[in-house]
C-alpha cells in the first residue's frame, strides 16, 4: 500500500512524496504525475546511481520531462544505503562498499521494484501494458537483473556498467549480469561514457553485447563516468516513447 505525504503542485507539474512498506523495510519515494488520476497513462521507474537519491539531479530532470513533456506519470524511489534509507553520499563512502556486501543486495533491490511496481499498477492512472524503466551506472546494477525478472517492464534504459572495471570489482556485480542480462528481450537503449574511469569500455561493449533481446541500439558519449551528451536524456526519453506511447 502507498503512504502518500506532501504533494507539491507547480504549474502543470505535480510531485507527492510516499512510502511504501516491503517485507521489513519502508521504500521512500517520488512520484510525478502527468496524467489526471482517472486516466490510464505509461508509468516510467526511475532508478538513481550511485551516492544519489529518489530527488537527485537527473531523477528530477527525467521526471518532470516525462510528466510535464510527455503527460505521462514517473516514480523514483531511494535504494539501499541511500537518501532517507542510509548515510551514502559518495560512492567512495565505506558504506557504499559494505552495501554491496550485503546478503542478497541485488535480489532484496529487485523484490523493491516488484513491489513498488506492484502497488503502482493499482492505481486508476497507470497503464500497467505500458511501464518502462530508466536507470543508469547503479541503476544498471540493480536494473538489468529487474527488467529480466519482469515481463511487465515493456522498454528499458541502461548503461554507463559493465562486466570489467572498479565498480565491478567493489561490487561483485558480475554474476548478476551475466546471469540477468541474456534474459532480457525488451526493446534497450544502452548507454556508455566512452572514457568511464569506473566500467571499462570494453567490458561495457561486453555487456551490451550479452543483454538478450533483439532490439537494442547502443549510444556512446565521450567522457568520464559522470559526463552525459547533452541531449542523451531527451534521446532516452524519446526512446522510451517509442515504445510505450
Amino acid at each position: 500500500m502507498i503512504h502518500w505525504l506532501d504533494h507539491k503542485k507547480s504549474g502543470k507539474l505535480s510531485e507527492k512524496s510516499f512510502v511504501i512498506e516491503s517485507g521489513s523495510s519502508s521504500l521512500p519515494g517520488v512520484f510525478w504525475q502527468g496524467s489526471s488520476p482517472s486516466e490510464k497513462s505509461p508509468l516510467v521507474l526511475l532508478a538513481h546511481g550511485g551516492s544519489g537519491h529518489k530527488r537527485s539531479e537527473k531523477m528530477v530532470a527525467m521526471g518532470t520531462w516525462i510528466s510535464e513533456g510527455f503527460g505521462w506519470n514517473a516514480v523514483s524511489i531511494d535504494g539501499p544505503a541511500h537518501g532517507d534509507r542510509g548515510p551514502v553520499q559518495k560512492s567512495t563512502d565505506p558504506a557504499y562498499r559494505e552495501m554491496w556486501q550485503r546478503p542478497d543486495v541485488v535480489g532484496t533491490m529487485v523484490e523493491d521494484w516488484n513491489c513498488v511496481i506492484n502497488a503502482f499498477v493499482e492505481l486508476d492512472s497507470t497503464d500497467p501494458e505500458r511501464i518502462g524503466f530508466w536507470g543508469l551506472s547503479m541503476g544498471t546494477m540493480f536494473g538489468i537483473p529487474y527488467v529480466a525478472s519482469d515481463s511487465r517492464i515493456k522498454a528499458a534504459v541502461l548503461g554507463k556498467s559493465g562486466l570489467t572495471g572498479s565498480s565491478v570489482e567493489r561490487s561483485g556485480i558480475r554474476p548478476y549480469f551475466e546471469e540477468s542480462a541474456p534474459q532480457i528481450m525488451q526493446p534497450v537503449l544502452f548507454s556508455i561514457q566512452w572514457d568511464d574511469e569506473r566500467f571499462d569500455r570494453q567490458g561495457q561493449l561486453e555487456l551490451f553485447d550479452l543483454i538478450g533481446s533483439s532490439d537494442k541500439r547502443l549510444h556512446a558519449y565521450p567522457g568520464r563516468h559522470q559526463d552525459s551528451g547533452p541531449e542523451a536524456l531527451q534521446v532516452q526519453a524519446e526512446f522510451l516513447k517509442r515504445y510505450l506511447e
